[in-house]
């Protein structure tokens, strides 16, 4: 049967070998960002774009707008 002694020895050595288990492991983790730039810069610069044509299409629309109305104002002559 084990003891107290013999039971913390055990629990010692397998926390020793799953810490350098989890060191091997975190030695070997490798992360290629290379491209992550370049596609976060492109997605932002497609996203800007198409914000900028609605806001000039919208802008147009409403200049037209306005400009249909001023010439549907009809003045009437006393």
């Amino acid at each position: 049967m084990f003891n107290l002694k013999s039971a913390f020895a055990l629990i010692l050595v397998s926390a020793l070998s799953f810490n350098a288990s989890a060191n091997v492991l975190v030695d070997e983790i490798v992360i290629d960002t290379s491209d992550l730039q370049a596609n976060i810069t492109a997605d932002l610069t497609a996203a800007m774009n198409k914000m900028h044509q609605e806001v000039l299409q919208e802008a147009t629309l409403l200049i037209a707008t306005d400009d249909v109305a001023s010439q549907q104002q009809v003045v009437k002559a006393e």
